[in-house]
């Protein structure tokens, strides 16, 4: 259901680092979703979450930042100038979204970054948060954005392919182990994607086809506050995934990570997209970080 938009206060900024009335990014909940491992699965490597690369500005112009209800965390992707798609559970049960363009360091100020609030987001209707199916939603800006070298849209793919033993790019603000906070710097990692019947011998039959799965046995994964961010195909720079889940064991203990599989929602995105904006909706209030 699309609600009507929030209009929050403007930012203050001292120096160098930013501040926000309403949110304390060292403060914030890391939003992710961690599913049991079944009996019998394969012995998972002794890995431990290097914390990949960290990203220069502009490196994932398309990456949004998201802040839900103030007081937690996911990420997201810009796939329209007005629209950003994220993963069912970070949306579900959320009032109010605040999402933060053209980010890379979360707590300085940046020129050219947006901060906009809203309320509005349509979550798939068959999402279920037991067994995190259908784990899609998108959100809505309700104004078209300006892009720039720091922010773009990205093309989520479409068709069938399955892109097992492909090298897939995650990018994203979450923990950088088990005991960390949220980052403040966005970070990426390079993942291999693997079958899903290699990954129901982890998860069972939670695993269906519209998931996708990467291997985390080079030490790198996925971890809370990644939830809702993108998986890239870097060959061809569309997005194949949204960031669902990890292993109740943990992110550092080396089983498989879960996304959900844009490919078997390309026409649900398509459809969403093009339904009409709240006819109540206001403007957002944008800042213009500097």
């Amino acid at each position: 259901m699309v609600a009507l938009l929030f209009v929050a206060a403007q930012a203050h900024h001292h120096g160098s680092r930013h501040h926000d009335d309403e949110i304390d990014h060292s403060s914030v909940t890391a939003v992710y979703r961690q599913m049991p491992v079944i009996e019998g699965a394969p012995e998972a490597p002794d890995a431990r979450i290097i914390n990949g690369n960290t990203a220069s500005r502009g490196q994932f112009p398309y990456q949004v930042a998201l802040y839900l209800n103030g007081v937690s965390f996911c990420g997201g992707s810009l796939i329209s100038t007005r629209w950003v798609l994220t993963a069912a559970h970070c949306a579900s049960g959320i009032s109010r979204f605040t999402a933060y363009l053209g980010a890379q360091n979360l707590q300085v100020s940046e020129s050219g970054r947006l901060v906009i609030s809203t309320t509005s987001k349509i979550v798939h209707s068959g999402y279920n948060g037991n067994t995190l199916s259908n784990d899609i939603a998108v959100i809505n800006l309700n104004q078209d954005v300006a892009l720039s070298s720091y922010i773009q849209t990205i093309r989520f793919a479409s068709g069938s392919a399955t892109y097992a033993g492909i090298t897939a790019r995650v990018s994203g603000w979450g923990r950088t182990s088990d005991t960390s906070g949220v980052s403040n710097t966005l970070n990426y990692a390079d993942l291999s994607i693997i079958t899903n019947t290699v990954c129901a011998q982890t998860f069972g039959n939670i695993i269906v086809s519209s998931t996708l799965c990467a291997s985390t046995a080079n030490g790198r994964s996925t971890c809370n506050g990644d939830s809702g961010g993108p998986l890239i195909n870097p060959s061809t720079g569309t997005q194949i995934g949204i960031v669902s889940f990890g292993s109740s064991a943990g992110c550092t203990k080396g089983y498989p990570v879960g996304f959900a599989r844009v490919t078997s929602f390309a026409s649900w995105i398509t459809a969403t997209l093009a339904s009409p904006a709240p006819k109540r909706a206001r403007h957002v209030r944008v800042n213009l970080q500097n």
